[in-house]
């Protein structure tokens, strides 16, 4: 298997363009980043939603809160059993923030629709790729993997409030932009789960994912998805919470080249790291070519702040101003 690199998109591709020093340190020296408590609350979310949609089916009506607290425990120790790790957060942390989200005052309203309106199966990639060994520093297979849900409209079909819009198909530049989109009865669509805002500046890299799933689920099926759809579980308004993402042959198979291009990335940071640990720079990847200090922002920080290899690393230090800032100063015993 020395010829295979094995890419998770959630783990690797989406955490390397958040911070390749960050993903490097996680997957050549077995440190684990704030990333992998996103890993096991992103599962925790797809299973909740296909457990809640198979409780109505079944039964007639909705699971209680409570019902799927015990669900979620028992599926919490099958992730755990399975080397999915939440390393900064309790369990019951990470549980509570979940059970919150869908059942803030009783079950939530677009959570209610979803159930309501769809029939959710967990689906799991696992797709193998041939390569050109010289492009990918000696590597001839990509094993690619990713979960998510496959859902069928079979009543009462969701309307969405906000729809992605291409600017340029070619560089896969787009915007949300607000106009109703309408599902129909049997329509087929991807749907992925963020435990974040609707406000999230990784909106394109989230589209690019579900755009990748979809074109990897289409190979395999000969079936393309009518849409792919993100659901903001942390987003306070209702009406902001689902983007739609309709779906072309085109786009699709420009997603994946797309991705294939961050995973010539990924092995470029590998040997990198391999050579000299401390040539790999911290930082939003797609602000690589700003000075030090300037390929931090507000979201990344959340990040960086649990990272614990921030003491010495140059782009955090300088994006805080200087050693000195109670993030990275060592002795520092109320935040270490």
């Amino acid at each position: 298997m020395r010829d295979v690199i094995e890419v998770s998109y959630t783990g690797d591709v989406l955490a390397h363009r958040r911070c390749p020093r960050a993903w490097a340190y996680e997957k050549q020296a077995g440190f684990h980043p704030y990333e992998q408590v996103q890993a096991m609350e992103g599962r925790l979310i797809h299973h909740a939603m296909e457990w809640l949609t198979g409780q109505y089916s079944q039964h007639g009506r909705h699971a209680t809160k409570a019902e799927l607290e015990i669900q979620l425990q028992h599926h919490f120790r099958v992730l755990w059993a399975r080397g999915i790790r939440t390393s900064f957060e309790s369990k019951q942390s990470t549980l509570d923030r979940i059970l919150n989200n869908l059942y803030p005052k009783g079950m939530h309203p677009t959570v209610r629709v979803a159930i309501e309106g769809a029939k959710h199966t967990e689906y799991e990639l696992r797709t193998v790729k041939a390569l050109v060994k010289k492009e990918f520093a000696g590597k001839s297979k990509l094993l690619l993997t990713g979960v998510l849900d496959l859902v069928v409209q079979h009543q009462h079909p969701l309307t969405y409030e906000r729809v992605w819009m291409w600017n340029d198909e070619r560089t896969l530049d787009g915007k949300v932009v607000s106009v109703k989109h309408s599902a129909a009865v049997n329509d087929l669509e991807i749907w992925d789960y963020k435990g974040s805002r609707a406000t999230t500046p990784y909106k394109p890299d989230y589209v690019r994912q579900l755009l990748t799933y979809a074109a990897l689920y289409s190979e395999r099926t000969r079936e393309l998805p009518k849409r792919c759809v993100l659901f903001f579980i942390n987003e306070a308004q209702r009406e902001e919470q689902l983007l739609a993402i309709p779906l072309t042959k085109p786009v699709v198979d420009r997603a994946f080249k797309w991705t294939m291009e961050q995973v010539k990335y990924l092995r470029t940071t590998v040997l990198d790291f391999e050579n000299n640990p401390c040539s790999v720079t911290g930082g939003d990847f797609e602000k690589r070519r700003l000075p030090v200090g300037q390929r931090t922002d507000g979201e990344l920080k959340k990040q960086c702040t649990a990272c614990g290899f921030r003491f010495d690393c140059a782009e955090y230090v300088a994006y805080l101003g200087g050693s000195n800032h109670p993030d990275v100063r060592v002795r520092n015993i109320f935040k270490n």
